[in-house]
């Protein structure tokens, strides 16, 4: 039973659980990015609002707590293995953690506003005014944590099989400030309210990130950008 009085037996515990609970919430965040949004565009109104009213309730259930279990498995990874890490890590952690941010602080709070207008016009009765904008909010938080998974996944697999342990601090630094700029731009609105970005437009841009191919070239180049950027600088 040395898998749960050992260090390597306990740090393969979280793992496990940081696998299923990873693959579960980035699964079902490619699924609405994917799959879900793209019928919606398509979709007849009472059949979005059906899918809205009951479906969407169910997979956000588990696209939020698979969310908290990542981050707190991983958490429990980082705290037994302690030092010893490369840069990758601390990389893909900082992704990570802004994406479950995203969850918790942005696409949950505005998918909650979303759905209560939903069943309330199915009632009949009128729409939340504030809805439209929080499904816009809701989706450039989606999809930036889309954005973030490509070079997340990477980094996170990097530290194990290919880790960058002599990276340079003006290359780490840029990597940092880059990802930062574009957490940035997914939670103006959301800092706006507490007194943050005033002086900027309240809504961030989406750009090439609207479409499902802009949003999978960006990831793909982000990671590439930041490899290099590892390797060069």
């Amino acid at each position: 039973m040395d898998i749960f009085t050992t260090q390597p037996g306990l740090e393969m515990l979280f793992r496990w659980g940081h696998f299923l609970a990873g693959i579960t919430w980035i699964g079902l965040l490619y699924y609405f990015n994917f799959v879900q949004g793209e019928y919606f565009k398509e979709a007849e109104a009472s059949a979005k609002s059906d899918a809205v009213q009951k479906l969407v309730p169910r997979a956000l259930w588990w696209f939020r707590w698979g969310a908290m279990l990542t981050f707190l498995t991983g958490l429990g990874i980082m705290g037994i293995r302690g030092s010893g890490w490369s840069v990758d890590i601390y990389i893909g952690a900082m992704l990570g953690t802004l994406m479950f941010l995203n969850v918790w602080l942005i696409i949950w709070p505005n998918q909650k506003i979303v759905i209560a207008s939903t069943e309330k016009t199915a009632k009949g009765e009128a729409a939340i005014p504030e809805a439209a904008d929080a499904a816009a909010q809701a989706g450039l938080a989606s999809r930036t944590n889309v954005l973030f998974s490509v070079p997340m996944l990477f980094f996170m697999g990097a530290s194990a099989h290919y880790p960058h342990y002599d990276s340079g601090t003006l290359g780490i630094l840029l990597i940092f400030a880059a990802i930062l700029g574009l957490q940035y731009n997914a939670s103006r609105k959301a800092l706006s309210r507490f007194g943050f970005a005033q002086k900027l437009p309240p809504a961030g841009y989406m750009g090439p990130l609207a479409s499902v191919k802009g949003v999978i070239h960006c990831g793909l180049g982000l990671a590439l950008v930041f490899v290099l950027i590892l390797e060069l600088i």
